[in-house]
């Protein structure tokens, strides 16, 4: 009994030795779980975001296809209200167009390769021809009250209600709900003339004589559009008031050879300006710079300008907005949160030569890439993040 006693009180419990073995095992397996789980997790973001720049880059496409080639209307110009690049990138001294008074706005590699500079004529002439007529800016500084990249190119528009007197009378001013676009909608400075004269044409018609018998079939406006009802028509009137009111912006991201950040005339590694090119089927001789001649660009044998925009939050590719081109990009490559830009792009090709619709002597602009907001496109994705036996099967 003695004996057995002895054995009992001996291995009663287990030695700090033993604690310590088991809790090392459990580590080990936990760690090799949570490498297996970040691995499966990244490769699913990463498969999503290919499959959204692919399934974005058709619809673009598709829409044109029936739209007789043309782009959709009010892109975000990644362009601050103060005419800069809208970055989080710190100011290096090598790149002019990246503000270091801004702790939001597009981040990552993107920022060391887009530059804004002063669109030639020919680019805003092209764009408006292919419908781009109006872009968004982002407010900065003390104007941005929502503090938000993702949401600083509007706001909450107001209503005021009068109160009956039983109420107390008086008025109360209220979020409508409404988006207020007036402080960040700018018109293109160029090519815009029949935007304009459409806009002042559907604001200077009254409608009908008597808004309580609105026609049944519809009223065709000034602007050739048939409204079904009289709050429709109000509403389009007010729209065109605000393209009226927009001020005019000639500032645009771009990207060529010579773009973002460089040093002693070579691309810096985070610069991704060779990558855009070539993913979009160009070379570096191909694409114009901005700073440059148009004239001297096309002897030089150059085939088009690359314009970088937003697919923001106003970008519809029907009237209807049943389809929104504004899905944000939620990948493993930026940290999501309100500093950070988090909307796709759309690399825009626009030729050299102005395009004439009778002579046909030059095509209309055409979105050739869409990427991650870091600017990644789909074969940049499969090249840095998926491995190539995971390529072969894809």
């Amino acid at each position: 009994m003695d004996t057995h006693l002895r054995h009992t009180k001996r291995h009663a419990g287990f030695t700090l030795v033993e604690l310590l073995v088991v809790v090392a095992i459990i580590a080990v397996i936990g760690a090799g779980v949570a490498v297996t789980y970040r691995n499966l997790d990244d490769k699913a973001q990463t498969a999503m975001e290919i499959s959204d720049c692919s399934i974005l880059k058709k619809v673009i496409a598709q829409w044109s296809a029936i739209n007789d080639g043309k782009i959709p209307d009010g892109l975000d110009s990644l362009v601050s209200t103060e005419g800069e690049l809208y970055s989080t990138m710190p100011e290096l001294g090598m790149n002019e167009d990246v503000p270091s008074d801004t702790s939001m706005g597009v981040n990552g590699p993107l920022g060391y390769t887009l530059a804004v500079r002063t669109a030639p004529d020919v680019v805003l002439t092209n764009l408006a021809a292919a419908g781009l007529t109006h872009v968004y800016r982002h407010l900065v500084g003390e104007d941005n009250v929502n503090g938000n990249a993702n949401d600083s190119t509007w706001e909450a528009g107001e209503t005021t209600m009068t109160l009956p007197p039983m109420m107390g009378g008086g008025s109360v001013t209220m979020t409508s709900g409404q988006v207020d676009t007036s402080r960040t909608l700018y018109t293109l400075t160029r090519g815009g003339d029949s935007t304009m004269e459409t806009a002042q044409a559907l604001v200077d018609d009254s409608g009908p004589a008597d808004p309580s018998a609105w026609p049944v079939d519809g009223y065709l406006a000034a602007d050739g559009v048939t409204y079904a009802n009289q709050s429709d028509f109000v509403q389009a009137k007010q729209e065109a008031q605000e393209v009226l009111d927009a001020p005019v912006t000639d500032r645009l991201a771009f990207v060529w050879s010579g773009s973002g950040a460089n040093q002693d005339g070579v691309p810096m590694p985070m610069n991704m300006s060779e990558e855009i090119m070539t993913n979009c089927g160009y070379t570096a001789a191909d694409v114009a710079n901005p700073e440059e001649r148009v004239s001297d660009e096309i002897a030089a044998g150059k085939k088009c300008y690359l314009v970088v925009m937003g697919l923001g939050r106003f970008a519809s590719i029907y009237d209807a907005k049943s389809i929104r081109v504004d899905a944000p990009a939620y990948g493993k490559r930026n940290g999501q949160s309100k500093a950070y830009y988090n909307r796709y792009l759309a690399v825009i090709s626009v030729p050299l030569e102005e395009y004439d619709s009778m002579t046909g002597s030059s095509v209309l602009p055409s979105v050739v890439d869409v990427l991650t907001p870091q600017g990644y496109s789909v074969s940049a994705l499969r090249d840095k993040y998926i491995a190539d036996e995971e390529r072969v099967k894809d």
